[in-house]
């Protein structure tokens, strides 16, 4: 799996911004809150001297983890990174996005129904995020879309939109992590996995998070054994 990032830098709009990464630190030593294009921008079309793409085909690419696609500050740039990805056709690109309700409009004028390599997928944290986000998502065509719960910071109740023979692929669902990482609600997280099941939505629940309250307890999960520890949940399924 490939992380492309074609522009730096975020804006915080809602409640899982509040201790993301992005603001805690940056390895590319820029202003998060200033959206700047990246230096590697055209990467994914980039070849070696061979004729090769430098990037291997058969692979899924996750697209602005460490900001958003729909941003605004970079509409003068998206419409090259979809002509990028469409002659990529090799790869499989998942476009992570909080501002769904924008892509309608920014979607290229060949979209139709979608391209064939392309998951839109939203993130959303709580009931208010998952029902204004994905109520948008859900009206935008695209031959696949999924669901990223992470933060997970409340109850949803994923049934209010999403019913059988929904064209959501897959749901992840992860805890926060860094500095001032809020808990995640074990019961919450597995309300949203049997309601996946259901509705016979794959689930993954990935990462714990720094803290899970389970029987009213609550509990500090060390870094190293965030991942095993949300496996060992069973939670999961497909």
């Amino acid at each position: 799996m490939f992380t492309y990032n074609p522009w730096l830098g975020c804006h915080k709009i809602s409640l899982a911004c509040q201790n993301c990464y992005v603001f805690s630190f940056d390895n590319d030593k820029v202003d998060s809150n200033i959206i700047i294009k990246n230096k590697n921008f055209d990467i994914i079309t980039k070849k070696n001297r061979q004729g090769r793409y430098i990037i291997n085909g058969g692979q899924d690419v996750i697209v602005c983890q460490k900001s958003d696609f729909f941003i605004e500050e970079a509409d003068v740039w998206r419409a090259d990174v979809f002509k990028m990805i469409k002659e990529r056709s090799d790869l499989h690109f998942i476009l992570l996005t909080k501002r769904i309700i924008r892509a309608a409009s920014l979607l290229p004028v060949d979209w139709q129904d979608g391209y064939d390599n392309v998951t839109i997928t939203v993130s959303c944290e709580d009931e208010e995020t998952f029902l204004s986000r994905v109520d948008a998502l859900l009206k935008i065509k695209a031959k696949s879309k999924s669901l990223m719960i992470a933060p997970l910071l409340g109850e949803i109740d994923i049934t209010k939109l999403i019913k059988n023979n929904s064209d959501i692929a897959y749901i992840d669902c992860g805890g926060e992590n860094g500095k001032g990482a809020r808990p995640l609600d074990y019961l919450a997280a597995k309300k949203i996995s049997d309601d996946a099941l259901k509705l016979g939505i794959p689930f993954y629940f990935f990462d714990t998070g720094a803290f899970v309250i389970k029987d009213n307890k609550k509990y500090f999960i060390p870094y190293e054994k965030r991942y095993s520890q949300a496996f060992l949940a069973n939670l999961s399924h497909n």
